[in-house]
C-alpha cells in the first residue's frame, strides 16, 4: 500500500512525501535476503542455505538501504504519478527518508509537472512580408568580401595600425586578438589601438558604469600587427573563383543572382521567426522558477567555458566590458524564460496538430546529408548516433515542419515598397521585439 502527502511549492512544482507500508517493505526484504543468500558465499554453508541471522551479519545497512530504494521507490512513484494524473517533465529529485527493516519506506519526490499551454490561434496572427532589392553597391561590397576571404595576412612591421588590421595585444600578461577600429559600447579597445605601432603601450578607460563612475583603466601593449593584402580582380582571380568566369561582368551577374536568392531566404526566415514569436507571445505558459533557475545556471556555465577559450576569466570579462554578474544573469534569465516558453508552445502545437517526423522523412534527411558529405546513409547515421546528434536532427526537422505549418495559417501583410539591404539591416529582430 502506498500513501502520500503533497505540497505545491509553486505552479507545476510539487513535493510529494510518499510512504510504502511496512508489509510491502517486509515482502521486498524477503526477496532481497533470498537473492543475497543465493548469490553470496558464506564460509561453512552452501549457497542459499545460510540461516537468516548469519546472512544478516554479512549484509550492511547501506546494502539494505540501496536495495529497498531500488526495488520500491520507482514503482511507488509511478503509482502516485498515475493516481495524480501527472504529466512529468524531466526526472524527479528523490530524497529517501527511511529505508530499513521493520519500518515503512518513506521518501520525498520533487516533481516537475509539464506546464500547461494555452495555445494562441495562428489564424488570428498577422505577420509582415518585406521585399528586398539588390543594388550595384551591394554587389560591389559582396565582391570586396570575396577578395578579403582570399586575402593573405602579413605583418606590418613598424607601420601605424589602421582600421581592419588584426592586432594582438597583451593585458596583464595575457594576449588577446582584436580587430582594429571595431568596438562596442562596453569595450573600446578596438578603437584605442588605431594609430599605434607594434611594441607601443597605451591605456584606455572603460565607459561609465550605471552610477556614472569610471571603473578604471586597462593598460595594454601591442604585440603584433597584421594587415590583409587583397588580390586584384584579374583573370587569374576570376579563374580561381570559377573557370566559367571570363569577365568581371560574369562575376557580377553571378553575384547578383546569389544575393537575390539570399535576400529571398532572409525574408522567408524573418517571416518564420515572426510567426513563431507571435504565436509564443499570444500563448500562455506558466513556467516553474526552478526550471528557469536550472536553465540560467546552465547558460552561465556555458558562457564561462566559452570565454575561457579566449583566455578570459569571468572577472576579467566583466572588467573589460564594464558589466556585473547581476546584469549578465538578468539577460540570461530573460532569454531563458522566452526560450522555454517557445519550447513548450512548439511541443503543444505539435501535439494539437498531430505533427511528427516519421521514418521515411528521417531517411530522406539522412540521404541528403550522405549525398552532401560523400558518405553512405549508414555511415552518416553511425556518426550522428556516436555524437548523440541523431535526435537533434529529428528535433530540427520537426521544428521546421511545425514552423512551415504555422506559416500556412497566419495572415500575411505585404509591403509594396522594397527595402535595400541597408534599410533591411535597421529592422529589429522580430523575436527580440517580443522577448520580455
Amino acid at each position: 500500500m502506498v500513501q502520500f502527502k503533497k505540497e505545491e511549492k509553486e505552479k507545476h512544482l510539487i513535493e510529494y512525501e510518499i510512504t510504502v507500508d511496512e508489509e510491502r517493505v517486509k515482502e521486498t526484504l524477503e526477496n532481497i535476503y533470498r537473492e543475497a543468500n543465493r548469490r553470496m558465499v558464506i564460509p561453512g554453508f552452501r549457497k542459499g542455505k545460510a540461516p537468516r541471522n548469519i546472512l544478516k551479519t554479512h549484509l550492511n545497512q547501506e546494502f539494505i538501504h540501496d536495495e529497498l530504494t531500488r526495488s520500491l521507490v520507482p514503482d511507488a512513484l509511478k503509482q502516485v504519478v498515475k493516481d495524480e494524473n501527472i504529466n512529468l517533465f524531466g526526472e524527479p529529485d528523490i530524497e529517501v527518508m527511511t529505508a530499513s527493516e521493520g519500518q515503512p519506506l518513506v521518501f520525498r519526490a520533487l516533481v516537475l509537472e509539464k506546464p500547461q499551454v494555452l495555445l494562441g490561434n495562428p489564424e488570428e496572427i498577422e505577420i509582415r512580408k518585406y521585399h528586398i532589392i539588390v543594388r550595384d553597391p551591394d554587389i560591389d561590397q559582396e565582391i570586396e568580401g570575396i577578395r578579403k576571404s582570399k586575402g593573405m595576412w602579413k605583418e606590418k612591421e613598424d607601420l601605424i595600425i589602421e582600421t581592419g588590421d588584426m592586432v594582438k595585444i597583451k593585458v596583464d600578461n595575457k594576449e588577446y586578438a582584436i580587430m582594429a577600429g571595431f568596438s562596442d559600447d562596453k569595450s573600446p579597445l578596438g578603437q584605442a589601438v588605431v594609430g599605434l605601432k607594434k611594441g607601443e603601450t597605451s591605456r584606455v578607460r572603460n565607459n561609465e558604469d550605471q552610477e556614472g563612475q569610471q571603473s578604471g583603466e586597462v593598460v595594454f601593449t601591442v604585440v603584433n600587427v597584421l594587415k590583409k593584402e587583397l588580390p586584384d580582380i584579374d583573370q587569374a582571380f576570376l579563374a580561381q573563383l570559377n573557370p566559367e568566369y571570363k569577365t568581371v561582368d560574369d562575376l557580377r551577374a553571378k553575384t547578383r543572382e546569389t544575393l537575390e536568392k539570399w535576400t529571398d531566404d532572409l525574408v522567408t526566415v524573418r517571416m518564420e521567426k515572426e510567426a513563431l514569436a507571435t504565436l509564443t507571445r499570444k500563448s500562455e505558459v506558466s513556467i516553474p522558477g526552478v526550471l528557469i533557475d536550472h536553465e540560467v545556471s546552465h547558460r552561465v556555465d556555458h558562457f564561462v567555458e566559452h570565454i575561457k577559450k579566449d583566455g578570459l576569466t569571468l572577472e576579467k570579462y566583466m572588467e573589460l566590458t564594464n558589466t556585473d554578474f547581476d546584469g549578465i544573469e538578468k539577460d540570461f534569465r530573460k532569454r531563458a524564460l522566452w526560450d522555454l516558453k517557445k519550447l513548450f508552445v512548439l511541443e503543444e502545437y505539435a501535439l494539437k496538430n498531430n505533427i511528427s517526423i516519421d521514418k521515411e522523412e528521417m531517411d530522406s534527411e539522412l540521404a541528403k546529408v550522405a549525398e552532401r558529405t560523400g558518405k553512405t546513409v549508414d555511415e552518416v547515421k553511425q556518426v550522428l548516433e556516436r555524437n548523440n546528434k541523431l535526435e537533434d536532427m529529428r528535433d530540427q526537422k520537426l521544428q521546421q515542419k511545425m514552423i512551415g505549418d504555422i506559416l500556412k495559417k497566419v495572415k500575411v501583410k505585404e509591403f509594396e515598397d522594397p527595402l535595400n539591404l541597408d534599410q533591411w539591416k535597421t529592422l529589429e529582430d522580430p523575436e527580440e521585439e517580443m522577448v520580455e
